[in-house]
């Protein structure tokens, strides 16, 4: 997919210009707009402004695999992080209720 890919995927689901986006994290409107087209490349400092304003992993917006003990993708928002921190804390009994409901919820 691509980091210019992911930041105009990102931008249009929050409803945000990419004016709106560069004045949010201290760059230019063309910086943007490059990054989205894949005309340059993000540097480190933009990277990590883009992940703190998306609230996302740096690795989600490079497309890197961050895999823990589980073998298992990192999370990529706070709010998933927070909800696998939670599911972790449950015991078996309570884990397998929820993993029960998550499975009914998203059944098709």
């Amino acid at each position: 997919m691509g980091i210019g890919k992911i930041i105009y995927d990102l931008r249009i689901e929050r409803g945000i210009s990419q004016k709106g986006l560069a004045e949010a994290i201290g760059v230019s409107q063309s910086t943007i707009a490059k990054l989205e087209v894949g005309r340059n490349e993000a540097t480190a400092s933009t990277i990590r402004k883009l992940a703190k304003f998306f609230d996302v992993s740096a690795d989600y917006l490079l497309e890197l695999e961050d895999l823990g003990s589980s073998g298992m993708p990192a999370p990529a928002t706070a709010e998933e992080r927070k909800i696998l921190e939670n599911f972790r804390r449950l015991s078996p009994e309570l884990k397998k209720i929820a993993t029960d409901t998550l499975k009914l919820w998203t059944s098709n």
